[in-house]
């Protein structure tokens, strides 16, 4: 979500840009018990982060790259707002109120605001999905930013997705700390709460006067189109283990870049879930002086960039090497 990487910014995406609906919506254990299985915990943990009020500093590090953000959550009845503040590299502030997202690149006197689409609520698949490809163990408890936690491991069933290694607040669900593991046990990617309060004072009218502050911005609104796979032409010739496809939207490529350019062509994206995990596929037409095939890293996250026919596929995910390749070799033309 908006800068950040994996782990805890993949539990913050759970309430950001790319999902909607109320978290009450799920069910989850009662205050003060613990779940058992897989989706239990994901439930419990999207719920906390949904529905508490909440800020601290987010650090996260992968393949030797540290940064860091200011979180803030609040929710007031069934209004919620969210700030984002990026402490490292260029400027940047995100800040949300329902479904409204706007992220503020101040040297670029550049505002982008957008509506999310309804998609399905983080992890939007059915109950067992996640527990089919993850075991999960509970390690013991340890404190994270002050608070007791309980550790918990989610060991996958298959070489197709990542250990994870997670911290949640033993009393909310909250999550505190998210490692990614490699296949021998190493920590390839870590986020954490390096201080946090859990019940902070709601702080609304410091969100909403920071959407408002936007004299000399210009403003930037891309477009963004709930579609389907089938309806654009394409499908999955091959399904990739445990994985199911969770939204489908067609976005002004710019829109994709940090900071966004002007630049209207449209791309077509995919974002697909095993529950704990996505991977999210690109499609925009092919262009030679543009486009030149590769495959990159970046501690957990994988990208494949590839061509397939007059077309450019672009898989990314947090996910193994193979995995992505699999995801763009399967996402084929059906007209």
């Amino acid at each position: 979500m908006t800068g950040l990487r994996r782990s805890l910014g993949c539990w913050l995406w759970a309430v950001g840009v790319l999902v909607a609906g109320p978290a009450h919506a799920q069910s989850a254990a009662p205050s003060g018990e613990r779940p058992s299985d897989v989706h239990s915990w994901m439930v419990r943990v999207q719920r906390a982060a949904a529905t508490l009020n909440y800020r601290g500093t987010l650090v996260s590090s992968a393949a030797g790259v540290v940064s860091s953000s200011r979180v803030a959550h609040y929710t007031e009845g069934n209004q919620h707002y969210e700030r984002i503040d990026a402490l490292d590299g260029e400027a940047r502030l995100v800040l949300r109120h329902n479904g409204t997202t706007q992220t503020l690149w101040p040297r670029a006197r550049l505002a982008v605001i957008e509506q999310r689409l309804e998609m399905p609520e983080f992890p939007g698949l059915p109950p067992g999905v996640a527990d089919a490809s993850y075991e999960l163990r509970v390690l013991g408890n340890e404190r994270v930013a002050g608070y007791e936690a309980q550790v918990l491991l989610f060991k996958p069933r298959d070489a197709h997705r990542f250990a994870q290694r997670l911290w949640a607040e033993r009393s909310s669900g909250l999550m505190l700390r998210a490692d990614v593991l490699g296949a021998r046990g190493e920590v390839i990617e870590s986020a954490s709460f390096s201080d946090l309060t859990i019940g902070a004072k709601p702080e609304a009218a410091r969100v909403l006067q920071a959407m408002r502050k936007l004299e000399g911005f210009r403003i930037v609104r891309p477009e963004a189109t709930r579609t389907k796979l089938e309806a654009e032409g394409w499908t999955m010739a091959r399904p990739v283990p445990g994985f199911q496809l969770v939204g489908c939207m067609r976005r002004e490529l710019g829109a994709l870049e940090e900071p966004p350019t002007a630049t209207g062509s449209p791309v077509l994206m995919a974002v697909f879930s095993d529950g704990l995990t996505h991977v999210s596929v690109f499609v925009e037409p092919y262009d030679a002086q543009r486009h030149k095939p590769v495959a990159t890293s970046l501690g957990a996250t994988h990208t494949v960039m590839s061509r397939s026919g007059d077309w450019w596929i672009t898989a990314m995910g947090d996910v193994p090497m193979a995995t992505v390749e699999l995801f763009a070799s399967a996402l084929v033309r059906r007209r």
